[in-house]
């Protein structure tokens, strides 16, 4: 039993092209419908997701099920609720979240950064309960059970 974590990840691209003399957001989701599927979901949740939509997503990690393991529990694992700033570690995180990429980039000053390449958990953001096989949407209070075509996903 688990939580399989899902999020919408925009590309180069697009991040380019939204914000280039052509681009903006209304523009950006007429040309790429990854893009028409966040803005979609990143302010409403579930209710404007549509089963197509979760195409555009892909599984980004996976948290453990543990006592008392639930869909707000999961959420605050993935948004730093136990994250202890004095030790600067967050063992909550590190012994129940798995799955996730690392991604190395470098800034414009030169700085060479490593990160997880996820969000934290967010408006739009889709949590499988593998252990019902239901799908939950982060909603801006709570969360919303939606129904999606397949599990082929990005």
């Amino acid at each position: 039993m688990s939580y399989n974590i899902f999020q919408i990840k925009v590309t180069e691209e697009i991040y380019e092209h939204v914000n280039g003399p052509e681009g903006g957001h209304s523009n950006t989701a007429k040309k790429y419908p990854l893009y028409h599927a966040r803005m979609e979901c990143s302010f409403d949740g579930s209710k404007r997701f549509l089963p197509e939509m979760f195409e555009h997503y892909t599984q980004v990690c996976e948290v453990a099920d543990f006592q008392g393991s639930n869909l707000e529990e999961v959420f605050k694992i993935l948004n730093g609720y136990y994250f202890d700033e004095d030790a600067n570690k967050d063992e909550w995180f590190d012994a129940f979240v798995t799955g996730f990429q690392m991604r190395t980039i470098t800034r414009k000053n030169g700085d060479v950064v490593t990160f997880r390449d996820m969000h934290s958990l967010s408006v739009g953001d889709i949590v499988e309960d593998t252990s019902t096989g239901k799908f939950y949407m982060v909603d801006g209070m709570g969360f919303g059970e939606i129904e999606v075509n397949s599990l082929e996903v990005a």
